[in-house]
């Protein structure tokens, strides 16, 4: 009997999904009547803090706990995760005890703003970065 090759599995390389951003910023806790209308585009910033999403939801006001802020975009049907590394490069988005979160937010906040109109690309996993042609031509 001959040496049978083996069927290698083949991984299509998928379609390249971009999302215009829209320049909405939404924050979770505060925002939530425009968070149920989000359009496509529009990104919502949350904190990884257990204090900020459980027994003190939404006190930004507060000091006396660290955390940072993760960022989501709405793609239409549902919130995906942006990957914030590429965004907040010097780490403007984390928080220590002695600051409020809200001022990291007002940080987080100009920054994204100023992301108006750019696109995000999907990468693994529905995570979505921005696009790598567009930072290469600014």
């Amino acid at each position: 009997m001959g040496k049978r090759n083996k069927i290698r599995y083949q991984a299509e390389k998928k379609p390249k999904i971009l999302i215009a951003l829209t320049g909405q910023v939404l924050l979770r806790y505060v925002d939530e009547e425009a968070i149920e209308l989000a359009k496509k585009g529009d990104l919502m910033v949350f904190p990884n803090n257990d204090a900020l999403n459980s027994t003190r939801m939404g006190d930004y006001e507060s000091t006396g706990f660290t955390g940072y802020f993760k960022v989501d975009v709405y793609d239409g049907r549902d919130w995906q995760p942006v990957i914030i590394s590429d965004i907040f490069k010097n780490r403007e988005n984390h928080f220590a005890k002695r600051e409020r979160p809200i001022d990291t937010y007002r940080i987080c906040h100009e920054t994204l703003l100023q992301l108006s109109g750019k696109n995000l690309m999907r990468t693994y996993r529905e995570h979505y970065t921005p696009d790598e042609a567009e930072a290469s031509e600014g």
